[in-house]
């Protein structure tokens, strides 16, 4: 089977669609913490899916509300109001601190990233958006550019309000210095690339 499903793969699916190893896993199968290959062997998920099964692989409880929300109601516009939906948003609400009672949902975390980006520039008025070296922020055009993996960025930057600092990383310290004789140089970093690319007006 793993040979089939690699050969479909490679003809139906865009390149881009990378896979890890010279003979990259073929994943048949997930319970809990751990996933099975074609071939029988185990493997212990420190990536949970893209971080997406943090209750572990074929979680019955999930299971079971994905079942019975599939047999009421599958998917309808946010054009109108709906049971789960609105359910949901009340919970969040009742267990996140302050004023943080509002909530927007998206289905995926490029969604999210897109989303808060638009929600940083319309809120404060400002362009600018400060984002991590290291991180990775999705597949659209705008998280793309937000990305700081060569390997995730097709194409060059297009979105110049976009800058990228170093992280407070003390364990890699990009400037191969210690804490506290580094004197914070990752935040006076921070401080120089404001001050030099941007007009001093960040969204985020």
């Amino acid at each position: 089977m793993s040979n089939e499903l690699e050969s479909m793969q490679k003809e139906h699916l865009f390149p881009c669609v990378a896979t890890y190893y010279e003979k990259p896993l073929t994943l048949v199968r997930g319970k809990g913490m751990y996933l099975t290959d074609s071939q029988g062997a185990e493997y212990l998920d420190f990536f949970g899916g893209i971080l997406t099964v943090s209750v572990g692989h074929c979680n019955e409880t999930v299971t079971q509300a994905v079942v019975e929300q599939n047999q009421t109601l599958q998917h309808v516009s946010t054009l109108y109001i709906n049971e789960p939906q609105a359910r949901l948003a009340k919970k969040l609400a009742e267990v996140t601190p302050g004023t943080l009672t509002k909530s927007f949902f998206t289905s995926s975390g490029t969604e999210a990233n897109e989303t808060a980006v638009l929600f940083a520039r319309l809120a404060t008025g400002h362009s600018d958006i400060l984002a991590l070296r290291h991180a990775y922020s999705g597949r659209s055009e705008v998280t793309m550019n937000l990305t700081a993996h060569s390997s995730w960025r097709p194409m060059s930057s297009s979105v110049a309000y976009i800058k990228h600092v170093h992280n407070p990383y003390c364990y890699r310290c990009a400037f191969g210095l210690s804490y506290p004789d580094c004197d914070l140089r990752c935040a006076r970093d921070i401080e120089e690339l404001i001050q030099t690319t941007t007009n001093g007006q960040i969204a985020a």
